[in-house]
């Protein structure tokens, strides 16, 4: 049996840690709002003229949901980041 020593978990860089929270926060946010929207509206009806399925409306649904939410996370997540320090002093 090989036995490797354990090194400890892996730092994630700023960046990453980033694009991790926005595409959680905005994966379970396009979840909710998938299930009361569609918890309101037919996919059948809405998507008509398209002939899908309700399977597949549900499914562009969510997507349309997870692109417009993780869009705005990633301009909350970049307007953070790019803020002034609150501590800075401001220069005379």
């Amino acid at each position: 049996m090989i036995q490797e020593a354990y090194r400890g978990a892996r730092q994630w860089s700023r960046d990453r840690q980033a694009i991790a929270i926005v595409v959680w926060v905005s994966f379970l946010a396009a979840a909710v709002g998938t299930m009361l929207f569609f918890a309101i509206f037919d996919p059948v009806q809405l998507f008509a003229d398209m002939h899908l399925s309700r399977d597949a409306g549900y499914a562009v649904g969510f997507f349309f949901f997870w692109i417009l939410c993780a869009s705005a996370a990633g301009v909350t997540a970049w307007l953070v980041r790019t803020a002034p320090k609150r501590d800075a002093k401001k220069a005379k």
